[in-house]
């Protein structure tokens, strides 16, 4: 017998033939999917529920194939400042609590759960932190709390090493320094507790901060200083390797222009191939597009402003073979993790780029945060479309709403108008976690208070790096002015960061 039968629904599959199906129905049995096919042929079925999907489309949980843990609670807070990288990575090593982690974990889930992502990567925090294993236990605790799946994605944050680290108790800052092989240690302890943790619904994926160590980790470098792979960048690559194959685990980090030449110098250890997938991929070239598409290495990208200066080579990639997904960097005060809006920022972003209208038609874009983002996180076979035997992670978009009618062409009008607003039903792994746009499995009024005291306190408690809660109104202004020290470098050294 089925638990659940969604019923009379518009079904997009993005199965192998893309199918869609204008009056479908899929059956859900033991947290898969068992059925796919019309209401009509689901009558016979014996089914413990049936939800009557009338005017919704049925299709599979979106794939947030990169964000980071940590930004879902300062969206608002440190905006409009090009100091935002040095700020928060020193706020996210130095003046957070452990609690924090747990408390901005559940706001990233339920903000995730909303938008229809079913699953969503991790980053805890700007660069990983991985000095202990407690942020990455408390951002699985919340995420398996809200019911979406939860890739946790830690390890070596930039050199220099050792590295400064503090962590709160009882109000109380402990400050110490951390080596690289406790690093390491912390990391392989994450990855054996949390590795298919939470009945499956957690991931714990090797992440280096860069693929490689000896260059800007967050921005291309030119190629003339990208000319040797240092000691360190050579024991990074092999460590790396080496947890991944220990705990038959994935590796996910960044790439920026010149990076992918310098890792392919150590073919044996490069972290490169079909296991590794690569965040940003602004600024390369296109012969290490090539050699992206050469290893089956795969490759995701946020559609944002800086893809303006320094693009993704995106349409290369895909016409040279290789997977590329959509992503949306994390929750930022722009854009959230709204992957329709994601996905028309893709599409205008490289239309531009190229130069022509008619590049990324909508079908691809839903195919780059559905499955093309299932098969850059490794997990193809199970999520990422609709077909009998994977898991059921399913979103039920309401269609009753101006933007999306009238329903002539359903691909367009989802990509071009959707909102998170129109997601109100989510079943991940068939358990029902968002039922008329509301969460089952936590208190969300909860969820919020929690996250805002715990980002008010981290803000007050870091406010000598930057002040986060004075910014002064711009009323009437044509530009924003800026009348006070945003960042104190000098204070940030003798407070122990460095980036």
């Amino acid at each position: 017998m089925y638990d659940v039968l969604l019923s009379n629904a518009t079904v997009i599959t993005m199965d192998e033939r893309r199918r869609v199906l204008d009056n479908g129905a899929v059956g859900i049995e033991n947290g898969r999917i068992a059925f796919v096919g019309t209401s009509e042929e689901a009558e016979s079925l014996e089914v413990k529920e049936v939800i009557d999907c009338k005017n919704h489309v049925v299709m599979p949980g979106f794939v947030d194939a990169h964000g980071h843990g940590g930004h879902s609670v300062f969206k608002s807070i440190v905006e409009d400042t090009s100091y935002w990288m040095p700020v928060m990575t020193h706020a996210y090593k130095n003046y957070i609590t452990d609690e924090f982690w747990y408390n901005e974990g559940r706001l990233s889930a339920l903000e995730r759960l909303h938008a229809g992502v079913t699953t969503g990567v991790c980053v805890l925090g700007s660069q990983p932190r991985c000095d202990s294993p407690v942020p990455a236990r408390n951002n699985a605790k919340a995420y398996a709390e809200v019911g979406v799946k939860d890739i946790v994605c830690t390890g070596p944050c930039h050199t220099p090493w050792p590295h400064r680290f503090s962590r709160y108790v009882d109000g109380v800052r402990n400050m110490r320094e951390v080596s690289y092989e406790e690093v390491l240690e912390s990391l392989e302890t994450v990855i054996s507790e949390l590795n298919h943790a939470n009945d499956d619904r957690t991931r714990a994926y090797v992440t280096p901060f860069g693929v490689v160590t000896s260059v800007d980790p967050s921005a291309p470098t030119p190629a003339d200083r990208c000319v040797k792979l240092t000691d360190h960048d050579i024991r990074q690559a092999k460590e790396m390797r080496r947890i991944a194959e220990k705990y038959s685990t994935r590796i996910h980090t960044d790439a920026f222009g010149g990076m992918i030449h310098l890792a392919y110098q150590d073919k044996e250890n490069a972290l490169l191939g079909p296991d590794v997938h690569l965040q940003h991929c602004t600024g390369l070239s296109f012969d290490e597009a090539m050699i992206l598409a050469k290893t089956n290495t795969h490759v995701s990208f946020a559609p944002g402003m800086g893809q303006i200066v320094n693009r993704t080579p995106v349409i290369e990639l895909l016409n040279l073979g290789a997977t590329v997904a959509i992503t949306t960097d994390g929750s930022m005060l722009s854009s959230g993790f709204d992957m329709f809006d994601a996905m028309r920022r893709a599409q205008m972003i490289f239309r531009r780029a190229m130069n022509d209208p008619y590049y990324l038609p909508c079908e691809k874009l839903l195919e780059m945060t559905t499955i093309d983002a299932a098969k850059c996180v490794g997990m193809e076979k199970e999520v990422g479309s609709l077909e009998v035997g994977k898991r059921a992670d399913i979103i039920v978009i309401n269609l009753m709403n101006p933007r999306l009618m009238p329903r002539i062409n359903i691909i367009d009008t989802l990509v071009g108008n959707g909102h998170p607003s129109d997601v109100d039903l989510v079943l991940v792994d068939g358990q029902i976690v968002l039922r008329d746009g509301k969460a089952t499995t936590v208190n969300e009024e909860e969820v919020l208070l929690a996250a805002e005291r715990e980002a008010l306190e981290t803000a007050w408690r870091a406010s000598h790096l930057h002040p986060f809660l004075n910014r002064q109104p711009q009323w009437g202004n044509v530009k924003i002015y800026f009348d006070e020290v945003r960042f104190n470098m000098e204070e940030n050294r003798r407070d122990g960061g460095h980036y």
